[in-house]
């Protein structure tokens, strides 16, 4: 599939609790430094949205029955497998990014981070 396959128990568990993802109890653990800030679902659906994702509906019958969360797919016109140019054009959707390119005007973004060269 393209986009973004999430599985959302598993990011949950591993990227959004605070404290040690490793099964830490929360006394005394310090924070996972690779952990977003937020702790909730909802929020990082929300980040992915203002950045152009948009979830793909699930077909009828692809999840496990039973499983509540399950596998999220997202996609982006500028998330592709063998194309990480397109990942220059990847934007975070403000009123003014919005406005920009109904005007005629490029919208303007940081500098690639090592992690995108």
């Amino acid at each position: 599939a393209q986009g973004l396959l999430v599985d959302r128990s598993l990011f949950e568990r591993e990227l959004l609790s605070p404290g040690d993802a490793h099964g830490g109890d929360g006394e005394g653990a310090r924070p996972n430094p690779d952990a977003f800030q937020a702790t909730h679902f909802g929020s990082f659906v929300r980040q992915l949205n203002l950045y152009g994702f948009h979830r793909v509906p699930s077909r009828v019958g692809s999840a496990e029955p039973g499983d509540a969360g399950g596998w999220l797919h997202f996609r982006s016109p500028n998330f592709h497998h063998e194309r990480p140019d397109l990942l220059l054009r990847i934007r975070r959707l403000t009123r003014a990014n919005r406005q920009r390119p109904a005007a005629g005007l490029e919208v303007r973004s940081r500098q690639p981070s090592r992690f995108q060269q």
